[in-house]
Protein backbone atom coordinates (compact mmCIF):
# COMPACT_ATOMS: atom_id res chain seq x y z
CA UNK A 1 0.00 0.00 0.00
CA UNK A 2 3.01 2.54 0.30
CA UNK A 3 5.13 1.92 -2.50
CA UNK A 4 8.55 4.13 -1.35
CA UNK A 5 7.65 3.31 2.18
CA UNK A 6 6.46 5.38 5.81
CA UNK A 7 9.14 7.75 4.83
CA UNK A 8 8.04 9.26 1.29
CA UNK A 9 4.53 8.72 2.67
CA UNK A 10 4.70 11.25 5.91
CA UNK A 11 7.27 13.43 3.21
CA UNK A 12 4.66 13.92 1.01
CA UNK A 13 1.69 14.56 3.80
CA UNK A 14 4.10 16.83 5.31
CA UNK A 15 4.58 18.59 1.71
CA UNK A 16 0.74 18.73 0.89
CA UNK A 17 -0.23 19.60 3.86
CA UNK A 18 1.97 22.13 4.86
CA UNK A 19 1.00 24.25 1.80
CA UNK A 20 -2.64 23.56 1.80
CA UNK A 21 -2.57 25.45 5.31
CA UNK A 22 -0.30 27.96 3.97
CA UNK A 23 -2.49 28.24 1.55
CA UNK A 24 -5.56 28.78 3.46
CA UNK A 25 -4.19 31.32 5.36
CA UNK A 26 -2.81 33.39 2.52
CA UNK A 27 -6.06 33.22 0.98
CA UNK A 28 -8.02 34.45 4.34
CA UNK A 29 -5.30 37.10 3.89
CA UNK A 30 -6.41 37.89 0.20
CA UNK A 31 -10.48 38.27 1.18
CA UNK A 32 -9.82 41.96 -0.16
CA UNK A 33 -12.02 44.56 0.38
CA UNK A 34 -15.55 44.21 0.83
CA UNK A 35 -16.63 47.24 -2.16
CA UNK A 36 -13.86 45.52 -4.82
CA UNK A 37 -15.30 42.52 -4.33
CA UNK A 38 -18.70 43.36 -4.91
CA UNK A 39 -17.90 45.54 -7.81
CA UNK A 40 -16.41 43.11 -9.90
CA UNK A 41 -19.04 40.66 -9.25
CA UNK A 42 -21.37 43.45 -10.97
CA UNK A 43 -18.88 42.78 -13.72
CA UNK A 44 -18.49 39.00 -14.02
CA UNK A 45 -22.52 39.15 -13.97
CA UNK A 46 -22.18 41.98 -17.22
CA UNK A 47 -20.12 40.21 -18.41
CA UNK A 48 -22.26 36.88 -18.85
CA UNK A 49 -25.03 39.13 -19.75
CA UNK A 50 -23.03 40.24 -22.70
CA UNK A 51 -22.17 36.67 -23.34
CA UNK A 52 -26.13 35.36 -23.11
CA UNK A 53 -23.97 33.35 -20.15
CA UNK A 54 -26.20 34.88 -17.09
CA UNK A 55 -28.04 31.07 -16.67
CA UNK A 56 -27.09 30.71 -13.21
CA UNK A 57 -30.45 32.52 -11.13
CA UNK A 58 -32.18 29.69 -13.93
CA UNK A 59 -30.36 26.84 -12.43
CA UNK A 60 -31.04 27.53 -9.29
CA UNK A 61 -34.66 27.98 -9.75
CA UNK A 62 -35.03 24.78 -11.79
CA UNK A 63 -32.72 23.08 -8.56
CA UNK A 64 -35.03 24.68 -5.98
CA UNK A 65 -38.39 24.55 -7.33
CA UNK A 66 -38.78 22.22 -10.55
CA UNK A 67 -35.95 19.46 -10.15
CA UNK A 68 -36.67 16.18 -7.99
CA UNK A 69 -35.16 16.57 -4.74
CA UNK A 70 -32.36 14.08 -5.37
CA UNK A 71 -30.41 17.28 -7.47
CA UNK A 72 -30.28 19.80 -4.44
CA UNK A 73 -29.19 17.08 -2.74
CA UNK A 74 -26.46 15.83 -4.94
CA UNK A 75 -25.12 19.95 -5.68
CA UNK A 76 -25.17 20.38 -1.42
CA UNK A 77 -23.63 17.64 -0.89
CA UNK A 78 -20.79 17.51 -3.89
CA UNK A 79 -19.87 21.32 -2.78
CA UNK A 80 -17.53 20.40 0.07
CA UNK A 81 -17.03 16.86 -0.50
CA UNK A 82 -15.68 17.04 -3.94
CA UNK A 83 -13.00 20.06 -3.10
CA UNK A 84 -12.04 18.08 0.67
CA UNK A 85 -13.42 13.87 0.90
CA UNK A 86 -13.14 13.31 -2.70
CA UNK A 87 -10.06 15.47 -3.78
CA UNK A 88 -7.67 14.14 -0.71
CA UNK A 89 -9.29 10.62 -0.78
CA UNK A 90 -8.47 10.35 -4.45
CA UNK A 91 -5.28 11.87 -3.50
CA UNK A 92 -4.13 8.75 -1.12
CA UNK A 93 -6.11 6.47 -3.78
CA UNK A 94 -3.55 7.68 -6.49
CA UNK A 95 -0.16 7.83 -4.09
CA UNK A 96 -0.84 3.74 -2.64
CA UNK A 97 -2.09 2.36 -6.13
CA UNK A 98 -1.08 4.63 -8.82
CA UNK A 99 2.38 6.31 -7.62
CA UNK A 100 3.62 6.68 -11.05
CA UNK A 101 0.66 9.55 -11.86
CA UNK A 102 0.79 10.81 -7.85
CA UNK A 103 3.53 13.43 -8.38
CA UNK A 104 1.94 14.62 -11.52
CA UNK A 105 -1.30 15.04 -9.79
CA UNK A 106 0.42 16.54 -6.99
CA UNK A 107 2.29 19.48 -8.50
CA UNK A 108 -0.96 20.12 -10.91
CA UNK A 109 -2.64 20.62 -7.61
CA UNK A 110 -0.27 22.73 -6.04
CA UNK A 111 -0.12 24.82 -9.28
CA UNK A 112 -3.86 25.52 -9.28
CA UNK A 113 -3.53 26.86 -5.66
CA UNK A 114 -0.82 29.05 -6.57
CA UNK A 115 -2.48 30.33 -9.43
CA UNK A 116 -5.79 30.39 -7.68
CA UNK A 117 -4.23 32.33 -4.87
CA UNK A 118 -3.13 34.97 -6.96
CA UNK A 119 -6.06 35.16 -8.49
CA UNK A 120 -7.82 36.11 -5.15
CA UNK A 121 -5.26 38.82 -4.55
CA UNK A 122 -5.55 40.85 -7.93
CA UNK A 123 -9.47 39.85 -8.72
CA UNK A 124 -11.22 39.50 -5.39
CA UNK A 125 -14.55 38.45 -6.64
CA UNK A 126 -18.12 37.74 -4.57
CA UNK A 127 -20.18 34.74 -5.20
CA UNK A 128 -23.79 34.80 -6.76
CA UNK A 129 -25.13 34.23 -3.26
CA UNK A 130 -24.20 37.50 -1.53
CA UNK A 131 -26.45 39.44 -4.42
CA UNK A 132 -30.00 39.80 -4.85
CA UNK A 133 -31.77 37.03 -6.50
CA UNK A 134 -29.72 33.94 -5.45
CA UNK A 135 -30.23 31.35 -2.19
CA UNK A 136 -27.30 30.37 -0.50
CA UNK A 137 -28.63 26.88 -0.39
CA UNK A 138 -25.91 25.49 2.00
CA UNK A 139 -27.01 27.84 5.21
CA UNK A 140 -29.63 25.16 6.24
CA UNK A 141 -26.25 22.50 5.55
CA UNK A 142 -24.76 21.37 8.96
CA UNK A 143 -21.17 22.88 7.69
CA UNK A 144 -22.95 26.31 5.88
CA UNK A 145 -20.56 28.79 4.49
CA UNK A 146 -21.89 30.79 7.75
CA UNK A 147 -20.18 28.71 10.02
CA UNK A 148 -17.47 29.41 12.37
CA UNK A 149 -14.98 27.10 11.20
CA UNK A 150 -15.33 28.53 7.30
CA UNK A 151 -15.88 31.95 8.02
CA UNK A 152 -12.13 31.86 10.15
CA UNK A 153 -10.29 29.68 7.83
CA UNK A 154 -12.03 30.47 4.40
CA UNK A 155 -11.94 33.42 2.12
CA UNK A 156 -15.48 34.76 1.58
CA UNK A 157 -14.37 36.74 -2.09
CA UNK A 158 -12.50 33.61 -4.07
CA UNK A 159 -15.44 33.13 -6.78
CA UNK A 160 -12.45 34.13 -9.40
CA UNK A 161 -11.13 31.41 -10.39
CA UNK A 162 -13.49 28.56 -9.24
CA UNK A 163 -10.72 26.16 -8.09
CA UNK A 164 -13.70 23.73 -7.35
CA UNK A 165 -13.69 23.18 -11.24
CA UNK A 166 -9.83 23.63 -11.75
CA UNK A 167 -9.52 20.35 -8.78
CA UNK A 168 -12.35 18.60 -10.63
CA UNK A 169 -10.85 18.54 -14.29
CA UNK A 170 -7.67 17.37 -12.77
CA UNK A 171 -8.94 14.95 -10.68
CA UNK A 172 -11.59 13.98 -13.85
CA UNK A 173 -8.74 13.43 -16.54
CA UNK A 174 -6.42 11.46 -13.95
CA UNK A 175 -9.00 9.42 -13.21
CA UNK A 176 -10.33 8.78 -17.04
CA UNK A 177 -6.10 7.39 -17.52
CA UNK A 178 -5.37 5.43 -14.44
CA UNK A 179 -8.55 3.35 -13.86
CA UNK A 180 -9.43 0.67 -16.13
CA UNK A 181 -13.30 -0.14 -15.93
CA UNK A 182 -15.09 1.52 -17.83
CA UNK A 183 -17.97 2.55 -15.33
CA UNK A 184 -15.76 3.81 -13.22
CA UNK A 185 -13.69 5.97 -16.51
CA UNK A 186 -16.99 7.28 -17.51
CA UNK A 187 -18.17 8.40 -13.76
CA UNK A 188 -14.78 10.34 -13.71
CA UNK A 189 -15.68 11.23 -17.12
CA UNK A 190 -18.78 13.51 -16.02
CA UNK A 191 -17.50 14.23 -12.42
CA UNK A 192 -16.07 17.73 -13.71
CA UNK A 193 -19.89 19.00 -14.97
CA UNK A 194 -21.52 17.46 -11.64
CA UNK A 195 -18.92 19.63 -9.88
CA UNK A 196 -19.21 22.86 -12.09
CA UNK A 197 -23.26 21.99 -11.82
CA UNK A 198 -23.05 22.03 -7.55
CA UNK A 199 -20.97 25.41 -7.30
CA UNK A 200 -23.46 27.09 -9.24
CA UNK A 201 -26.74 25.50 -8.21
CA UNK A 202 -25.49 26.24 -4.60
CA UNK A 203 -25.00 29.99 -5.47
CA UNK A 204 -21.30 29.61 -4.92
CA UNK A 205 -19.77 30.64 -8.18
CA UNK A 206 -20.47 31.93 -11.57
CA UNK A 207 -20.51 30.20 -14.88
CA UNK A 208 -17.56 32.22 -15.60
CA UNK A 209 -15.99 31.49 -12.59
CA UNK A 210 -15.91 27.82 -13.55
CA UNK A 211 -14.53 28.98 -16.87
CA UNK A 212 -11.83 30.68 -15.38
CA UNK A 213 -10.91 27.40 -13.34
CA UNK A 214 -10.89 25.65 -16.60
CA UNK A 215 -8.22 27.92 -18.02
CA UNK A 216 -6.04 27.34 -14.52
CA UNK A 217 -6.27 24.04 -15.05
CA UNK A 218 -5.35 23.51 -18.30
CA UNK A 219 -2.26 26.25 -17.21
CA UNK A 220 -1.26 23.78 -14.48
CA UNK A 221 -1.64 20.94 -16.31
CA UNK A 222 0.83 21.84 -19.03
CA UNK A 223 3.11 22.92 -16.59
CA UNK A 224 3.35 19.85 -14.78
CA UNK A 225 3.57 18.20 -17.99
CA UNK A 226 6.86 20.17 -18.84
CA UNK A 227 7.93 19.50 -15.28
CA UNK A 228 7.57 15.74 -15.85
CA UNK A 229 9.42 15.89 -19.32
CA UNK A 230 12.24 17.64 -17.60
CA UNK A 231 12.21 14.63 -14.67
CA UNK A 232 11.44 12.26 -17.46
CA UNK A 233 13.31 12.95 -20.49
CA UNK A 234 13.50 9.26 -22.55
CA UNK A 235 9.29 9.45 -22.12
CA UNK A 236 9.37 12.49 -23.73
CA UNK A 237 7.88 10.76 -26.94
CA UNK A 238 5.01 10.04 -24.58
CA UNK A 239 3.78 13.15 -23.29
CA UNK A 240 1.30 11.47 -20.75
CA UNK A 241 3.09 8.15 -20.99
CA UNK A 242 4.11 8.20 -17.19
CA UNK A 243 0.19 8.34 -16.27
CA UNK A 244 -0.71 5.06 -18.19
CA UNK A 245 -1.04 2.22 -15.17
CA UNK A 246 1.94 -0.09 -15.08
CA UNK A 247 1.24 -4.14 -14.57
CA UNK A 248 2.68 -4.07 -11.40
CA UNK A 249 0.49 -0.84 -10.42
CA UNK A 250 -3.29 -2.45 -11.58
CA UNK A 251 -6.02 -0.71 -10.80
CA UNK A 252 -9.31 -2.13 -9.77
Amino acid sequence: MLPHGWGDFWVQFAVFWTFYAGYELSAHLASGARPTAFANGERVMSVERSLHLFIEPAIQRWTLHDAPAAFLWLANNTYFTCQFAISFGFMLWTYAMANHAFYFVRNTILLIDFIGLGGYFTVPTAPPRMFPGFVDTLHTQPISMQSSLVQALGNPYAAMPSLHSAYAIVLGVTGVVVFRHPAVRALWTIYPAIVVYAIVATGNHFVLDALGGLAVAGIALVASLAIARGRFPRRGAAPVGFLVPRPAATTR
